[in-house]
């Protein structure tokens, strides 16, 4: 059980279930184009990883470098290696591992002795940068877009230790057998049995490395029918038997090495020694003139909406001093109420209304309103028009309001809509109207009729829940681009890209944990460099999200927690402050912006750093400033800013005085520092730690 490498001068492969082996593969000649999971990529000059339970095929490659490594030296460096996989997209330091594997090629051609730390350096490499965790075993989601097919392999997924028929699974998803087994001959090219088995006998080998319990109980733990049926099955996978495995595992040297094939690899020493060869990590530190700027990106207008239940409760935010909210840091605030009943039921004092609507108008936030009916829309429209009547500053343009109407299209017709819309338009320009989308998408056959019907309102903006389960599977069932794999940003994106309409017209509605990769579903928690990203995204985009006002159990984000104390996203509004409508660079641990004549960075963790609690990155930033030069450093970690640390980690509710708060929120800020430049033309040197954010202005003396 080694190490193998091999070049394949042209290559091909059937699917089938990666088993007890990691396998990294890259092409010398930018020429892979391989399918993981259901997906296809064209990975050019990427290196592809095969995780242990992924189902993968080679669809075409040329001069393709293919290395595989067993488990067991995975799992000898981190015995949590079954919780978790790979991610390409995170390794950051692939020319190293590239290096590392074909300097051993150009050993064996030269007769050369090999570094015996080879397969260790690319193991701790891996280890360090592209580990995703889970709290449970690692499965891959395969990427079809076909919802019943997908509800049977997560039915499948946990059933893997007990036994299981074709048949239950078709029963389950209330198909026939007979359409089930095409489903996995349509999707996977393989049979129920092989991709039921084939998990089984991961799970068995984990149970072989991570246990002494014999392999019949072993048999019987991994849910095989008998000791024989799980030899043979292993032995059909493996090519020996469970009890052949531990031999050979318990006599393996510490030190993994490579196998070579029968290849003439000298063929090949031409394109190797075309490689640019590098013999170290991506490094720590960062180095960067900040004369040099090199922006890609113009930020775009957005909002944030912030969701109220009903009026009542947003009086509580507006005429409740307890609640000492403040919006002023997110860009052009608007509060979104989900449900009028209180006003179109006259539960609501009118005075009290006007008195709430001058309130957030004079704060400048916007109201949104979610209409369900035309009733709702004739109520709404009374009361905007009694406000309009009482304030002639407003109703003559003096003073701008800043309703939106929200017309919700799951109870609401394209038509309904239309003509309550005519209706409106004409009384107040300033006025805003907008659309949910979920009800457009499921009244239509086809994505493209919704986006006609989006396009023929021509309304200001388009709300989309996209991490809605039945938004998702009307998504995937229409369009082949939307995959169950996919991410809901991916989604997003997807879905704006297609639509033709620019992106500063969608709100990302209901943003909850699911939607940022790394937390595993919303298994892990947010780290500030997920949010950072999420800022990012917003910036590039434009539109809108709307947040949670206040942190409960839920997993949507939130601004404030329970009492009303703002949450590290609110710090991060406030720090990025200099960077919105500005010429942006973005880069994957930084960003830069030019403003007033300062130098504007916001350092945040590259986000493969996210399970590495030591690490530590270090910026260099050289410069042409005089002396005394103001440099100014905000830090915001769990020390500064995060308020969870500062209150008693318990989910009982218990009172805390204003007073008391107020002291509390005053330590609830980023920590702000100064600093002078002593000589001409001195770098300024940084260090940000694990889970931190540091915004850095420079400004000429």
């Amino acid at each position: 059980m080694t190490c193998f490498l091999n070049i394949y001068k042209e290559y091909h492969s059937p699917p089938e279930r990666n088993i007890n082996r990691i396998i990294l593969m890259f092409s010398l000649t930018n020429d892979l184009k391989i399918t993981i999971n259901g997906e296809t990529k064209d990975l050019g000059n990427h290196i592809a990883i095969i995780n242990q339970s992924d189902i993968y095929f080679i669809n075409s490659a040329s001069n393709l470098v293919l290395l595989s490594i067993p488990v067991i030296y995975f799992y000898s460096k981190d015995n949590k290696f079954f919780k978790c996989y790979f991610d390409r997209h995170l390794l950051q330091s692939s020319s190293f591992v590239k290096t590392i594997i074909l300097q051993a090629i150009q050993h064996l051609i030269k007769g050369e002795n090999q570094d015996e730390q080879s397969i260790s350096k690319i193991i701790q490499t891996l280890l360090k940068e592209a580990v995703i965790r889970y709290k449970k075993k690692y499965i891959p989601q395969i990427a079809v877009n076909h919802s019943v097919f997908t509800e049977g392999l997560t039915f499948i997924h946990s059933k893997v230790s007990q036994s299981l028929s074709l048949r239950e699974v078709a029963q389950h998803c209330n198909i026939s057998e007979s359409y089930c087994s095409n489903l996995f001959a349509r999707y996977l090219n393989m049979n129920f049995k092989d991709y039921f088995t084939s998990l089984k006998v991961i799970d068995s080998i984990k149970r072989l490395l991570s246990s002494e319990d014999s392999i019949n109980a072993i048999s019987e733990q991994s849910g095989f029918s008998s000791h024989t049926n799980f030899t043979n099955q292993f032995k059909n996978y493996l090519g020996c038997s469970p009890k052949q495995y531990r031999t050979i595992i318990s006599k393996l040297d510490s030190l993994p090495s490579i196998s070579f094939s029968d290849t003439d690899f000298s063929q090949y020493i031409d394109l190797i020694n075309q490689f640019e060869f590098s013999d170290h990590l991506a490094t720590e530190t960062t180095e960067r003139d900040i004369n040099e700027f090199y922006p890609q990106d113009q930020t775009k207008n957005s909002k944030a909406f912030i969701r109220f239940q009903n009026f009542n409760e947003l009086f509580q935010f507006v005429f409740n001093e307890y609640y000492n909210i403040d919006f002023t840091s997110l860009p052009q605030a608007v509060i979104f109420i989900n449900d009028i009943t209180d006003i179109s039921t006259r539960e609501v004092n009118f005075n009290l209304l006007n008195r709430c609507f001058e309130k957030l108008f004079e704060k400048n936030i916007g109201l949104a309103m979610r209409l369900t009916s035309t009733n709702e829309f004739e109520s709404i429209k009374e009361i905007i028009l009694l406000f309009l009547n009482s304030h002639q500053d407003y109703k003559m343009n003096k003073k701008m309001v800043k309703f939106m109407l929200v017309f919700e299209t799951k109870n609401m017709s394209v038509n309904d809509i239309h003509l309550c819309h005519l209706k409106i338009k004409n009384k107040n320009k300033a006025i805003r109207y907008s659309i949910t989308v979920e009800g457009l998408l499921h009244q239509n056959s086809s994505i493209d009729r919704t986006y006609d019907m989006m396009k023929r309102l021509n309304f200001d903006y388009y709300f989309i829940d996209i991490e809605n389960l039945e938004t998702k599977n009307s998504l995937i069932t229409k369009r082949k681009s939307y995959l169950h794999s996919s991410t809901h940003f991916e989604n997003y994106k997807q879905f704006i890209l297609d639509s033709g309409i620019p992106s500063t017209k969608f709100v990302y509605n209901n943003l909850s944990l699911k939607c940022f990769k790394y937390t595993n579903n919303g298994t892990y928690p947010l780290q500030l460099s997920d949010l950072v990203c999420h800022l990012v995204a917003l910036m590039r985009y434009g539109g809108g999200v709307s947040y949670q006002l206040i942190e409960d159990e839920s997993p949507f984000i939130a601004l404030f927690n329970r009492y009303g104390s703002p949450l590290p996203l609110m710090h991060l509004y406030k720090l990025i402050e200099p960077f919105l409508n500005e010429p942006l660079e973005i880069a994957n641990n930084f960003l830069m912006s030019r403003k007033d004549g300062n130098y504007h960075f916001l350092l945040f963790n590259k986000i493969n750093d996210r399970y590495l609690s030591d690490s530590q990155q270090r910026y260099v930033f050289k410069n042409t400033l005089s002396t005394n030069s103001l440099i100014i450093i905000k830090t915001l970690n769990h020390e500064h800013g995060a308020i969870q640390n500062l209150l008693p980690q318990t989910k009982q509710q218990f009172y805390i005085e204003r007073s008391i708060l107020d002291e509390l929120d005053k330590s609830n800020q980023p920590k702000t520092e100064l600093a002078i430049q002593h000589d001409h033309h001195l770098p300024f040197q940084v260090t940000l730690k694990h889970d931190e954010v540091k915004y850095i202005c420079f400004k000429p003396s």
